[in-house]
């Protein structure tokens, strides 16, 4: 996003561009026909004014190409005068562009520098052609390009540079940077180099042409878990495979597990994994720190909402119960209307509960998704272990006063399947609609025996318990070498 004045200097400099252009061509075709120098000085010219069209904007601005541009403006011109008549040249005027550009972009320091190399060439000019003290034109001219330099680095100063020096300046200056960091956020946002799936899979693609290796997988550590982002090949055992970490500045982001082929060795080619986990972690700190800012944002958000529901739509649901309680107790009213006052009574009661609840939840840390932790649950399983299949319909996730402890039924009924019922495939699934819903953990294993009694299995004991805590029930269905399935279900239906 340019600045107004940027553009009304560049629309000044075009025209001063091509204006003294077009003039010191015609007057030096008139004064001197057509002959070599003439078309030499021109095209010289020409040249520097097209150059001038051509580099983009972000480029002339900075400090080197700039000071460049303004040098070969100040050398062009003086080569145009030198060889078309020195102080009578018609391009005379067209070494105002370059002292121009350099004060109006580029401040009092270049503008004066500009103007100095000017004023050094005229007088050498002028010397080498012989100069007549009587002469008014030299004076002239360097008062001339002394006054545009200072003139317009002041105005610039006075435009840009003081306004930026006040504190209203600075804040305005942090925002306009501020939007274009986030301006160039959004579409990285956007991009598949943001993808740690997409980063990971070609990762390990990339890496299977230098280094052989059977099988391979790649980790991100995400809010201190490890997530798996992509595979390879067919993984065995973990304790046949060989890890390496992804780290950038000695913070690790995650993991390279990879199998070796039969009989080799990955150590000998540690160098070139290492070499391939560069992009990827700096790809993974990428990910990260863009999540970092999302979540930022919708916390100050969710803070902002939990503060205007508190101080203003809860009091005003006060207000208005404590008015209907006045009503009810005035005795004026008749039995009708007194019964549609207690049903109002009763409504605003309930909504001010909700209110409530839902400052406590926006205040709270996190959105509590079931269905998050089921994937998680899925990632964290042994490699060689059940495979997992994940179908919750969570439409929004429980509040968090139960989701802490039906996340923790969940991982308990999913850690029994695991390491107890030789199962080959789980199922998490159920319906989640905030203050209702139900999900099941549902193994095809040996079940559970029959001969031990449930009370005697502390971990369903304390999923039990857990459910009674928040009002859920807890259901267990198991068939001997046909599964168990264990059903969790809250909120009214």
């Amino acid at each position: 996003m340019r600045d107004s004045w940027e553009i009304r200097f560049e629309w000044i400099q075009t025209i001063l561009q091509w204006v003294s252009l077009a003039v010191g061509v015609a007057l030096t075709f008139l004064q001197f026909g057509i002959d070599p120098s003439t078309i030499a000085s021109s095209l010289a010219v020409l040249g520097y004014t097209i150059a001038m069209h051509l580099i983009p904007v972000r480029n002339k601005n900075t400090k080197l190409v700039g000071g460049l541009l303004a040098l070969l403006g100040v050398v062009t011109s003086l080569f145009a005068i030198a060889i078309t008549g020195g102080l009578d040249s018609g391009f005379l005027l067209y070494l105002a562009v370059p002292v121009f550009f350099a004060a109006a972009f580029h401040g009092t320091i270049l503008g004066v520098l500009t103007s100095f190399a000017t004023i050094i060439g005229l007088i050498a000019i002028a010397t080498t052609a012989g100069f007549s003290p009587a002469s008014t034109t030299l004076p002239l001219m360097i008062v001339f390009y002394a006054l545009i330099g200072i003139t317009f680095s002041q105005a610039r100063r006075i435009l840009i540079e003081e306004p930026r020096s006040t504190p209203e300046g600075a804040q305005l200056q942090r925002l306009e940077s501020a939007h274009r960091l986030l301006g160039d956020l959004a579409g990285l946002a956007s991009s598949a180099e943001l993808n740690p799936v997409n980063i990971g899979r070609s990762a390990l693609r990339d890496l299977a042409v230098s280094v052989p290796y059977a099988a391979g997988s790649i980790s991100i550590i995400d809010a201190a878990e490890e997530i798996t982002v992509a595979t390879r090949g067919h993984p065995g055992p973990v304790d046949e495979a060989e890890r390496f970490p992804v780290t950038l500045d000695r913070e690790n982001l995650g993991s390279l597990t990879l199998w070796p082929l039969e009989g080799s060795s990955l150590g000998e080619h540690e160098s070139d994994i290492n070499q391939s986990m560069r992009p990827v972690a700096l790809a993974f700190a990428n990910v990260l720190l863009l999540q970092s800012i999302a979540h930022r944002a919708v916390r100050e958000e969710r803070v902002r909402l939990a503060r205007e529901l508190h101080d203003e739509i809860g009091p005003s649901l006060v207000s208005v119960g404590l008015g209907i309680d006045l009503a009810l107790v005035s005795g004026e009213i008749d039995d009708d209307s007194r019964r549609h006052l207690k049903n109002m009574r009763e409504t605003i009661g309930v909504l001010v509960e909700e209110v409530r609840d839902t400052v406590t939840n926006l205040r709270s840390d996190g959105t509590p998704s079931l269905l998050e932790h089921a994937r998680e649950l899925a990632a964290d399983a042994p490699i060689d272990g059940p495979a997992f299949v994940v179908d919750i319909d969570e439409i929004e996730p429980p509040r968090p006063r139960v989701a802490g402890e039906l996340a923790a039924i969940m991982t308990e009924a999913v850690r029994n399947a695991v390491e107890h019922a030789d199962a080959s495939v789980i199922r998490i699934e159920g319906t989640v609609r905030r203050d209702q819903g139900e999900f099941r953990v549902v193994d095809n294993g040996r079940g559970i025996n029959a001969g031990l009694e449930l009370d005697h299995r502390y971990g369903m004991i304390g999923m039990k318990e857990r459910a009674e805590s928040i009002d859920a029930h807890l259901s267990i269905h198991s068939t001997k070498r046909k599964g168990t399935t264990i059903v969790t279900r809250w909120g009214s239906k």
